[in-house]
């Protein structure tokens, strides 16, 4: 039907992305327009950069990320200039969202292992697969075998526990790595204790598949007040912890183990 209060704001973060996550997600956000969906593609591709400080931060585990090679992006449910975080359930976001599958986008809302609603991936090939500009189409690539060694954190995410300096410092003090600060001495230690170790215990889980960490730490039995959220905050390395819609979620991925 036309623009939306968000269109130029979208349609500048879809001019980031790789060239064919690029021509589905203008598809994409063309029927948003068309069908008066009211959306916001809050991010799409993010630099290096931006992802080593996100790792160095806690809020990402992992420099392998589907935004880091242009084929994810984010989105949020809106209403005027208002974000809807708890209306990924509306029955024109169901439409979006149906429409985004229809043309080759994997949703984080269908994830199991965790829930990421906001969450549009183009796996494409394979990882790292799609080009920028007149670059030559990329091949798939082949995983290679991780070596003996590997690393602590890519053990850690291998087990879908949390790999974050705070955690892993709570795993060195209880394997006997004393005054751990992730020198690489102290990280091959930390890993082999590991691997000879008990298995990890994972985060807990529940049949919560929602995107509210109030009901999430209700559904494990966990408090959930504001205090006891800005102690866990602290725990997982969240700064300034103000009960943000944005923080809360970060908390979630964190408790959760991704």
């Amino acid at each position: 039907m036309g623009k939306l209060h968000y269109s130029d704001r979208s349609w500048g973060n879809i001019s980031k992305l790789a060239n064919d996550t690029k021509a589905k997600a203008t598809a994409l956000f063309k029927y948003a327009e068309d069908n008066n969906i009211e959306v916001l593609i809050y991010e799409t591709i993010r630099t290096k950069a931006q992802q080593e400080a996100n790792v160095k931060s806690g809020a990402s585990q992992t420099m392998k990320s589907y935004h880091l090679v242009g084929q994810a992006l984010d989105f949020v449910p809106t209403k005027g200039s208002a974000t809807k975080w708890d209306e990924y359930g509306r029955a024109d976001i169901k439409k979006f969202i149906a429409k985004a599958k229809a043309l080759g986008f994997e949703w984080g809302g269908d994830w199991t292992s965790f829930v990421d609603k906001p969450h549009l991936q183009n796996n494409y090939k394979g990882y790292d697969t799609d080009t920028f500009g007149d670059a030559p189409s990329k091949s798939p690539q082949t995983p290679s075998k991780p070596s003996a060694s590997g690393s602590v954190v890519d053990y850690l995410n291998s087990k879908k526990i949390d790999s974050s300096m705070a955690n892993r410092k709570k795993l060195a003090a209880k394997y006997g790595v004393a005054n751990y600060t992730g020198t690489a001495t102290q990280n091959t230690a930390l890993l082999n204790k590991l691997k000879a170790g008990a298995s990890l215990s994972k985060p807990a889980q529940s049949g919560y598949k929602g995107t509210s960490l109030v009901d999430y730490l209700k559904s494990v039995k966990k408090a959930s007040d504001y205090s006891s959220r800005s102690k866990y905050a602290t725990q997982y390395g969240i700064k300034d912890y103000k009960g943000s819609t944005s923080q809360n979620l970060q908390l979630l991925k964190k408790m959760r183990g991704f």
